[in-house]
């Protein structure tokens, strides 16, 4: 009987733990009402993202803006986050500077899922501490003003 109460203990303590990490028990991440597979956005995130922004978020000075501590990644609304990156961008400026990188639309190559992971990445990544977003959010972005 001890041993199933101690038990119980100790997988009552690692999934607390893992709340308090802002990661579930299972490997997916935690923020708002959105959770997502970390590992899996992480690997989007590179394979469509790292080339351009690094994989420490920090850009190429005066090339590509960087991500982490961007005003953009970190807003509550994410909207405008989800219009760059389905529709991409060119001749961006954050602050007073500006970049010259042209930065392509994934609307077309990446799905809504895929979409929100890289958001959602970007947005808790690197000291970031955006709202994540949904499939459902990035969706709605696709679909023309009415």
């Amino acid at each position: 009987m001890y041993a199933i109460a101690r038990c119980g203990f100790a997988i009552a303590v690692f999934i607390c733990a893992a709340v308090l990490a802002r990661q579930s028990a299972f490997g997916q991440v935690l923020r708002g009402e959105a959770a997502y597979d970390a590992a899996k956005a992480r690997d989007s995130y590179i394979a469509n993202c790292s080339a351009c922004h690094q994989t420490s978020g920090e850009g190429l000075a005066g090339v590509f803006p960087p991500l982490k501590g961007s005003g953009v990644v970190n807003k509550d609304d994410a909207a405008k986050h989800i219009h760059i990156v389905l529709d991409g961008m060119q001749g961006a400026r954050a602050g007073s500077v500006a970049y010259t990188g042209v930065m392509p639309p994934f609307a077309g190559t990446l799905g809504d899922a895929a979409i929100a992971d890289i958001i959602n990445y970007e947005r808790t990544s690197w000291g970031n501490h955006g709202k994540t977003v949904t499939a459902a959010q990035v969706a709605a972005g696709r679909a023309p003003p009415q």
